[in-house]
């Protein structure tokens, strides 16, 4: 047994120990992962260092600042701060390892199950336990009490509370081995390669078979595209498939994550699993969309793939190549994008990445396809620049956006542009929604009159222009498409008196209940529109019982449903739950005089 020394060991005389940097995470991603499990991601409380810093320069919260090697710590002779003994610093570092093996366990075993409360405020919070202590004691910020809730997370919430589950996933072994026929692999990929292809860059003219045995050397890529083309074969398959395959994706790329410089295939399942995360688990965000594309985008920083974007140097040749990755790395930006303002957090982009977006302009890339996607982007964090800003100026705001349609309004004229339309009318929706909460916001009436016109030209466009081409869009696209329903949902049951002044409150009724009609005949009962219809038509029944008042002829099994969806949108639809499972509207809707 070790002596204990009579008196401390001075910091001085200790030797330097260098820790190696850490890879960088995505922001706040330490609060909690996709895994929603308290026991495991509590974050350890660091030690307060004064202002200055330790003078030794060493870390308190490490061996090498214990200055005492017996049970009983003091307090440091050189800076007043309480020291841990030998035993504690030990101890602490095994905790915090074992935290850490835990952790990573539960991301392997369920990426992506709950991350509701890593929503983030819009401003950054400090990580210094200085401006923390400087925070808890500072004014409170000037938001509004009641700050307007994001959209993808109010669409989740509503789902879990009318029970929409999703398919139990507990193992991450393998399950591809001997799951999928050869016949019914090659059936898959086809409809992929058809339907989706041009999203993960696959050369449309591609043999299928050929296609196959290149996706077969990923399993995590062929678990993506059999995962979202099931939903378009038949129900009974896809009951029996989905659920594996997606038991398998998320284990895939859970694992994947903790890999570098990852190839290619990683980064095009990103995209699939990004931009179909509600399919692909049957619940909003059952995949955390914002926490892999960011991932995604980080592990772009290290992979020789993306040099050319890195480096975004004006003499780097643009090969095919070049240009493939390059629009794999466009289309990870607005998947990120979108679920940065769908939910309400940081960005993992700089805005001095996003004109080189920008590079395929004029390359033989620059299909409308891809273009719409440099305008999307564009768009997008247009949208994020002023929606995360301490207070929204709402005049700012919107004459950004007319500089954006300015800008491509020559796109606005091409076709299938209705896409572009509803995002331009989605980015109008979340900053008058920000301004009717604000309790400074004047003019309420006018306010809710844009939030019902936007809303409307969501719906009717996406009714309007469908076409066969519809149950293969984004889950992002159904996104909008139910929170536009949900907001005029809504306000039909918070100001009813004063908007049957301006509007046939009838019409506004139908038109909600057409669209839940609507969006119940696309695809199978598996896909993502069913799921999304049925909870506008609950929502829109709790809101307007008047109008519907009994359960929805097409109300899926309470036994499917179940308590699920407790957690995605209630604050930002100005609803909350009650002990009776119905939804009350909250304080702050209430016609108000302005201060």
């Amino acid at each position: 047994m070790e002596k204990v020394p009579p008196t401390p060991v001075p910091v001085y005389d200790q030797h330097t120990e260098f820790y190696p940097p850490q890879p960088t995470a995505p922001q706040n991603v330490h609060v909690q992962s996709p895994v929603h499990d308290p026991n495991v991601m509590v974050a350890p409380q660091p030690y307060y260092h004064p202002p200055a810093g330790h003078p030794s320069g060493y870390n308190s919260a490490t061996p090498l600042h214990a200055l005492q090697r017996g049970p009983t710590p003091v307090d440091c002779p050189v800076c007043g701060v309480r020291e841990m003994t030998r035993t504690e610093a030990e101890s602490g570092n095994t905790t915090q390892i074992e935290q850490l093996e835990r952790t990573v366990g539960a991301l392997l075993e369920r990426l992506g199950e709950d991350s509701s409360s890593i929503m983030t405020p819009a401003i950054e919070r400090s990580n210094n336990p200085r401006d923390i202590l400087h925070e808890s004691t500072a004014n409170p910020a000037t938001k509004s009490d009641y700050p307007s809730a994001p959209p993808v997370m109010v669409i989740r919430d509503l789902a879990s509370d009318v029970g929409v589950r999703s398919p139990d996933a507990s193992s991450h072994e393998s399950v591809l081995d001997g799951l999928i026929s050869a016949d019914l692999s090659l059936n898959l990929i086809t409809i992929f390669l058809e339907h989706y292809g041009r999203w993960v860059l696959f050369d449309p003219e591609t043999n299928p078979k050929i296609l196959l045995g290149r996706v077969n050397r990923s399993p995590l890529l062929f678990s993506a595209c059999c995962l979202i083309a099931v939903r378009h074969t038949t129900e009974s398959l896809a009951t029996t498939l989905a659920p594996k395959l997606y038991q398998s994706a998320r284990s895939l790329v859970s694992t994947a994550l903790l890999v570098s410089p990852q190839p290619i295939e990683f980064f095009q399942a990103a995209i699939v699993l990004s931009l179909w995360s509600t399919t692909v688990g049957q619940v909003p965000l059952s995949i955390d969309s914002w926490l892999l594309s960011g991932f995604a985008l980080q592990h772009c920083q290290s992979s020789p793939l993306f040099d050319a974007v890195n480096t975004a140097n004006a003499h780097t040749e643009l090969t095919k190549t070049t240009l493939d990755n390059w629009c794999i790395w466009n289309h990870l930006c607005l998947a990120h994008l979108q679920y940065c303002v769908g939910t309400s957090r940081k960005s993992m982009l700089q805005a001095s990445q996003i004109p080189k977006c920008r590079a395929i302009v004029g390359s033989d890339h620059a299909t409308n396809y891809e273009l719409r996607m440099v305008a999307e982007i564009h768009l997008y964090w247009t949208l994020y620049e002023h929606t995360s800003s301490e207070s929204i100026d709402l005049l700012k705001s919107m004459a950004s956006l007319q500089d954006w349609k300015k800008e491509w309004q020559f796109m606005l004229e091409q076709p299938r542009a209705q896409f572009l339309l509803m995002g331009f009318h989605f980015a109008h929706l979340l900053l008058y929604d920000q301004c009717l909460k604000s309790k400074t916001a004047r003019a309420r009436e006018s306010v809710i009159s844009e939030m019902i016109r936007h809303s409307t030209a969501i719906i009717r466009l996406a009714i309007d222009t469908a076409d066969d081409r519809t149950r293969h869009l984004t889950d992002h696209i159904y996104h909008m498409i139910t929170f536009a329903a949900i907001i005029i949902c809504r306000l039909l049951s918070a100001y009813e008196d004063q908007l049957i002044q301006i509007y046939n409150l009838d019409e506004l009724d139908s038109l909600i209940l057409s669209l839940v009609t609507w969006m119940q005949t696309i695809g199978l009962p598996c896909h993502a529109a069913h799921t999304l219809g049925h909870v506008i038509g609950k929502v829109h029944q709790k809101l307007r019982p008047a109008v519907v008042p009994q359960p929805l002829a097409t109300e899926q099994s309470e036994v499917f449903y179940g308590q699920d969806l407790a957690g995605y949108f209630p604050e930002f639809l100005g609803v909350e739950t009650t002990e009776d499972g119905n939804w009350d509207l909250l304080p702050s809707w209430g016609f108000s005089s302005p201060p």
